[in-house]
């Protein structure tokens, strides 16, 4: 297909800011050594780049490394060094507190993935003609995934969602094998109207952020999550959404940028659990206006720390959700090179219905039964051990003496999940509740049954998680007070089944 890489004008690019974003909980060098290509790309594309790096301070609490800053120097202007108190997905908060940091002449901003490439330097033109013309942009128009081999090697290709939008092609999970809208990789947005929306929702903390955006400026963001997901993470994206559908026009004010991209490898497909990792937020009920707390002074949110909590069952709830999405991420295995996908030579898009009637609300059309089972710890002695380390500035984590975090399910009943219980982990050795704990029964309302459990008394338990409430964290629902009342990168399975797969 002929494309239109010409601009008419050169523009001035210091009107442009392209925001990378990196977080690397596992410590993939994948994402240390993909950053470094992108930083170097984008010096040649000519333009600003401001990155802004996370580090997470619990880290250790779930067997990783102590984190410390890979790619970002505090002494750097173009540089933003932030810290988390959780282990979470952050790319779309990382992005919104980066705007806040840009100089005030920048007009345009783009929010690109670090393991993309462009196949014209002049794409950073292109992005500012088609800005001039729509307030959003996505700024590709076909993307090349590549294998292990890297650019010899083109595992697929696909179109671009904005691409399918103004050609009329099928956006309808039914149809991904034969046309596949991927809605990721690259976006910029007038920086206007990026703060008139609100920025990015920034609570999908297990991604797909990408994928919310895209339906989105269809008004179908309710395409995009389970059915079974918490009514407040549905409640807070639908009211996001509708501004971005007002904005979008329902996508007829939306643009794509005429050029191709390489999507460098970094971990086989099949690992990325795109439709499995929404059965953690479903499993814990994951709510963001509940719980999730911002810090007041960086921006950055976290899960609500233990004091803020108040309640034993709850602070047992965020542990055992931020250890299944630590378990997440070290699933995705992104410094594999081993790969079961045949390249490809070629792909020419077929014939589909112009955009089909949405699915109706919460129909989970994204979301197949026949999930794979996300990885869970066999045994006692192969589960990260879960110790809590003195520190200051997050109340989690400041006790002053480090102390161990153990369930206490009892091996002796009929628990349907004695080796995966919601309450953090056992310990080592094979050693009973008997041999630790002796008295009061918890109610975990969530997964067990009244009666299943053994605690020492509360107040012990408790203390072992709290400190003093960080007084930059706001509590509960204030992290949604941007939003009124309120991997991303896509490739799939070699089945082709569902959507999910891909974001």
């Amino acid at each position: 297909m002929a494309r239109n890489t010409n601009y008419e004008v050169a523009h001035d690019l210091q009107k442009l800011a392209v925001i990378a974003v990196f977080f690397n909980p596992v410590r993939y060098s994948s994402r240390y050594n993909l950053y470094r290509r992108f930083e170097e790309h984008m010096s040649q594309s000519g333009v600003f780049l401001f990155t802004v790096e996370c580090v997470f301070e619990s880290a250790p609490l779930f067997g990783l490394q102590q984190q410390t800053y890979e790619v970002t120097q505090s002494n750097n202007p173009h540089h933003l060094q932030l810290v988390a108190p959780s282990i979470l997905w952050m790319k779309e908060n990382l992005i919104n507190i980066s705007v806040k940091h840009l100089p005030a002449h920048i007009e345009y901003i783009a929010w690109i993935d670090t393991d993309i490439e462009f196949d014209h330097l002049n794409w950073p033109h292109l992005v500012i003609e088609e800005l001039q013309r729509y307030p959003i942009v996505q700024l590709f128009e076909m993307a090349n995934f590549l294998g292990p081999k890297g650019k010899n090697e083109i595992l697929r290709r696909d179109y671009s969602f904005v691409y399918s939008i103004k050609h009329n092609k099928p956006i309808d999970s039914r149809q991904y094998k034969e046309w596949y809208p991927h809605p990721g990789y690259a976006w910029a947005m007038r920086r206007t109207e990026f703060n008139s929306i609100g920025g990015l929702f920034e609570f999908a903390v297990l991604g797909s952020g990408d994928l919310h955006l895209a339906y989105a400026l269809l008004n179908r963001i309710r395409e995009t999550f389970p059915k079974n997901l918490h009514e407040d993470y549905q409640r807070l994206a639908i009211a996001w959404s509708e501004r971005v559908a007002e904005l979008a026009q329902e996508g007829h004010n939306v643009g794509y940028v005429p050029i191709n991209i390489w999507h460098h490898w970094h971990g086989s497909k099949n690992d990325r659990g795109y439709v499995e990792r929404w059965s953690i937020l479903e499993r814990h009920q994951f709510s963001p206006s509940k719980d999730l707390e911002r810090n007041t002074e960086t921006g950055v949110i976290g899960l609500v720390s233990r004091r803020n909590i108040g309640k034993l069952q709850m602070s047992v709830r965020m542990i055992a959700l931020e250890r299944d999405i630590v378990i997440y991420f070290q699933s995705r295995k992104e410094d594999s090179e081993s790969n079961v996908v045949k390249p490809i030579k070629s792909i020419e898009p077929k014939p589909g219905p112009v955009n089909p009637k949405p699915t109706a609300a919460g129909s989970g059309s994204h979301f197949r039964i026949n999930k794979q089972t996300l990885p869970k710890f066999s045994s006692h002695s192969n589960r990260p051990t879960y110790v809590v380390i003195p520190s200051s500035g997050y109340s989690h984590i400041n006790d002053p003496e480090s102390c161990w975090v153990d369930c206490t399910c009892c091996e002796r009943h009929d628990h349907h999940h004695d080796d995966d219980c919601p309450c953090c982990t056992h310990y080592g050795g094979g050693h009973g509740w008997e041999d630790h704990h002796e008295k009061p029964e918890c109610f975990d309302e969530f997964e067990h049954e009244q009666g299943c459990h053994d605690h020492n008394e509360e107040d012990e338990f408790y203390d072992a998680y709290s400190g003093d409430c960080d007084q930059g964290n706001t509590p509960g629902g204030n992290v949604t007070d941007d939003y009124g009342d309120g991997d991303h990168q896509g490739d799939t399975n070699d089945d082709g089944d569902g959507p999910g797969s891909f974001y």
